[in-house]
């Protein structure tokens, strides 16, 4: 199941957008919505956490992935004991197989958060059937990648995606891009 969570941002998270965008940052654009680092200042934040809440009532695990590292700290401070560690680029293979399995073995429910690009590829998260995508990604292949990690053998229950999205920012205009571009490329396809 995969759902687009659409939060408006106001107060913190608004001010720290309208900033972004008077700079012509894009990467900070994308990132935003986690800038004031609480729930109470970030429409997203709040909403992963209520995603969160509601999986683990329901005894389930969470992977939250980010292409930002600074998103991933923001949502590992809030989750606080909940979230059992981040999988980064500089977290070395052997590390983040680790990660995986203490996140696998833990009887709790839990969070693990990484980076989309570090934990997308290759590694197996079965023991999760909730998955956070903070902030929509240029190539839809990545986000492919990442949920694919909770799709293997041994995953019990259906994988629920949550896709944090914003409204009137570069979020829903990233997603008219990608649109256009499938469009563009399922137009080929069918010609080839």
């Amino acid at each position: 199941m995969d759902t687009e969570d659409w939060v408006e941002l106001c107060g913190g998270d608004l001010d720290a957008y309208r900033g972004a965008v008077a700079s012509g940052n894009f990467m900070a654009m994308r990132r935003a919505a986690y800038a004031r680092e609480t729930a109470e200042d970030s429409a997203k934040l709040a909403r992963l956490i209520e995603i969160v809440e509601e999986a683990m009532s329901n005894r389930r695990k969470v992977v939250v992935f980010s292409f930002f590292r600074d998103v991933l700290q923001t949502v590992a401070n809030q989750l606080g004991d909940r979230c059992i560690g981040q999988i980064t680029g500089s977290v070395a293979p052997a590390g983040r197989q680790l990660l995986v399995d203490q996140f696998t073995a833990r009887l709790d429910p839990a969070v693990l958060v990484s980076q989309i690009e570090a934990g997308g590829v290759g590694m197996n998260m079965q023991a999760a059937s909730v998955v956070i995508l903070t902030e929509p990604q240029w190539k839809p292949s990545t986000e492919d990648q990442a949920i694919a990690r909770c799709h293997r053998m041994g995953q019990v229950y259906p994988v629920e995606v949550h896709r944090l999205l914003a409204e009137n920012t570069v979020d829903q205009r990233m997603l008219e891009v990608l649109a256009e571009k499938s469009q563009l490329f399922d137009a080929y396809a069918r010609r080839s």
